[in-house]
């Protein structure tokens, strides 16, 4: 899966959020996006699964403009991506284990077999304890821990994750990091925000970006600091 964004910028109210970004990501390895809070992390995170449109600019998905994608597009769009919202946006009156069943119910399933893969990722991520709680039973992070079983439910493409330890302790970061390591190194892509060093310096070959308000700079790794930072206007492929 392909993502191409061709100076794009998104305004709200006419502020701008991000302005005239452009990259492309090819679906290997690992983007991390990185930058304070309010730097425009989450609106470019949902314009690579087509939540929002851009105002002006394009982003391309497999060549495709987001622009010209109907509804049914892009449901099929993220059934393909693992998407781990900040908001984890967990269906309030499903328990955390049956919002983890619906991906594998979408993907053609039965329901035994459902219920024993995701009882699987319940133990491996440490949460069996929160299957039969509803979502506002649970702390935030446990509400994250289920978006990522959710997304890693989905047999993704690409997983996208919006802060996805920011609400964890360092020991629950570093096991969450680990395991988005290990998807990758099955060949699953992983776009991720954050604005912890700590967990960006656990993908040592991450190709990193910074967003400094709305505007997208790449991190060169192992150049001096001095250097470390490209032009902001220029386009770089990962």
């Amino acid at each position: 899966m392909q993502f191409r964004f061709d100076k794009v910028s998104v305004e709200y109210s006419g502020i701008a959020a991000i302005s005239d970004v452009s990259f492309e990501y090819d679906g290997i390895g690992v983007m991390m996006l990185m930058g304070a809070t309010g730097a425009g992390k989450t609106t470019l995170l949902r314009l690579l699964y087509a939540d929002i449109i851009p105002s002006s600019g394009h982003v391309y998905i497999d060549n495709m403009p987001t622009k010209a994608m109907k509804a049914r597009s892009r449901r099929e769009l993220r059934r393909k991506l693992g998407i781990v919202q900040q908001d984890c946006r967990l269906v309030s009156d499903y328990t955390a284990f049956e919002n983890v069943l619906m991906p594998f119910a979408l993907r053609g399933f039965t329901r035994s077999e459902a219920n024993n893969l995701a009882l699987e990722l319940f133990a491996d991520l440490g949460i069996s304890y929160i299957r039969s709680k509803l979502p506002r039973q649970l702390s935030g992070g446990e509400r994250h821990l289920v978006a990522l079983a959710r997304a890693l439910a989905m047999n993704p493409s690409v997983i996208i994750a919006d802060e996805p330890t920011g609400t964890l302790d360092d020991s629950t970061a570093t096991m969450v990091a680990q395991k988005l390591q290990t998807a990758v190194n099955t060949g699953v892509g992983l776009i991720a925000s954050t604005h912890s060093n700590s967990f960006a310096a656990k993908f040592s070959q991450a190709q990193r970006y910074t967003l400094e308000e709305g505007v997208l700079q790449r991190r060169v790794i192992g150049a001096p600091a001095s250097q470390e930072i490209e032009s902001p206007r220029s386009e770089a492929a990962i």
